[in-house]
């Protein structure tokens, strides 16, 4: 595992705070850095508490959403944000939990909206309700959202999922909140609807990463849509050099049983090669029967893949679109330590970082030498547990260029990755300490010299 994922939607801060411990404890424990990703509720309607875990709805009943809060039954139940009467009309379809349930509007009564089931099944507390092709009109700021950030804010949390974003405007907003509390973690938007498969260019330009998320973005789009806006949003991220994830029901059978379908491997495993730089499970960790696993077929999947992954063709589509605008020196110099890496079958690219930018600029050349992030910050290689095949290492801090290639050399043969005589691949940003500028490369034999000044 490389990052752990907190629905905020769901369960208590106290909750949350104790998996944050859990999660930090494991990883200091096993020596690697994991991130840490909290998802915020987002402008999305959810029903609200009901008067038993699930309730079942029969095809052909009349049933009715209202806004004033109530435990629900099979009759009617709340909704919340407030809103959901004012951003549908007469006709409109809405889906319970991406489906599960299937209603239609017969007519909106002030704030209550009698629908008639066209397809019953089981409803839940607190699960999304959905109304394709409608607009959500509701702030992004929901009493919910306020609430997940204010835990954000107050926890130790890596990178934050931004559900239902609608365009780069709602990103822009969440980052200025956090800021103003002194926090930066990464943003990740997470393409769920129409609206932010229409607005992608701006909200790749506010966003840190995005985020395939198919499961709603099956209910918002025609079911035979999702595979070619997944392969478009893989590739514009790897054109433009941020991580992407691909999620949900990746291999949603694991839930109950041991292994996966074969069509769910084959899902995996087309994602890790058309580019995507990580894949998410969801109910399969989160409730599933087989979580450990879960995480282990994945695993055995993506490491198939990247066997066969084409590395040249996935360099060239981040250099083209780099070229576009003018080839910057950090991007010139983080293709080139891919290319050089790979001319004299270097060992290893050892990336010295502070804030994660110079190895996240290489990675997005996907090169296919092993990546070496040295950061004197966990919290940076926290953060670069989205960037495919980063590997970060925690290292004490070095004022001297000189002893970082030397604490690069040393780590190269400690860790075996490579021995005496083999060659290695040294990035690094001058001044020291100065966040985005990537502009030193040099090929190093081992063992580096000691001494140099």
């Amino acid at each position: 595992m490389s990052v752990g994922r907190l629905n905020l939607s769901h369960g208590s801060p106290d909750d949350h705070h104790s998996y944050v411990k859990f999660l930090r404890q494991a990883a200091e424990e096993m020596g690697v850095a994991v991130g840490i990703l909290a998802d915020l509720p987002g402008p999305k309607y959810r029903v609200g508490e009901m008067e038993m875990p699930e309730i079942s709805l029969v095809t052909g009943q009349h049933f009715i959403f209202q806004q004033e809060p109530r435990r629900g039954n099979s009759e009617r139940a709340s909704v919340w944000p407030f809103g959901l009467h004012s951003d549908i009309k007469k006709g409109s379809p809405i889906l319970i939990d991406e489906g599960s349930v299937e209603l239609r509007v017969e007519e909106i009564d002030g704030e209550e909206i009698h629908c008639r089931v066209t397809m019953g099944g089981l409803m839940k507390p607190n699960k999304a309700v959905t109304a394709p092709g409608n607009t959500t009109t509701v702030d992004y700021f929901t009493p919910e959202t306020e609430e997940a950030l204010s835990f954000v804010i107050g926890s130790d949390i890596d990178f934050v999922g931004l559900s239902y974003v609608r365009d780069g405007g709602d990103i822009e907003r969440v980052r200025k909140f956090l800021a103003e509390a002194g926090k930066t973690p990464q943003l990740v938007a997470k393409i769920e609807i129409q609206q932010a498969v229409d607005n992608l260019t701006s909200i790749f330009a506010e966003s840190d990463a995005v985020m395939v998320a198919r499961g709603d973005l099956g209910v918002e789009l025609p079911f035979e849509h999702v595979p070619s806006v997944q392969k478009r949003i893989i590739r514009m991220a790897n054109e433009i050099g941020k991580p992407v994830i691909t999620a949900t029901q990746m291999m949603e059978s694991m839930i109950e049983q041991s292994s996966p379908t074969r069509a769910e491997v084959t899902d995996v495993y087309n994602a890790v090669r058309d580019g995507t730089d990580a894949i998410m499970l969801s109910a399969e960790t989160s409730i599933g029967k087989f979580p450990f696993k879960a995480v282990q077929a994945m695993t055995r999947i993506a490491k198939r893949a990247e066997r066969f992954l084409e590395y040249p063709k996935l360099a060239d589509r981040r250099r083209a679109a780099a070229f576009k605008g003018g080839l910057a020196v950090d991007d010139a110099i983080a293709d080139g330590a891919a290319v050089a890496a790979a001319s004299l079958n270097a060992k290893a690219i050892v990336a010295f970082t502070e804030s994660g930018s110079t190895a996240g600029r290489v990675a997005a050349y996907r090169p296919i030498t092993p990546l070496l992030a040295l950061t004197p910050d966990i919290g940076a290689g926290a953060k670069l547990a989205l960037r495919w095949g980063v590997i970060p290492v925690v290292v004490k801090k070095h004022l001297n260029i000189q002893d970082m290639f030397t604490a690069g050399s040393d780590l190269a043969l400690e860790t075996k990755i490579a021995k005496e005589g083999d060659v290695i691949v040294a990035v690094v940003g001058l001044p020291i300490g100065v966040p985005g500028t990537t502009n030193l490369l040099r090929v190093i034999k081992l063992p580096e010299p000691t001494g140099f000044k």
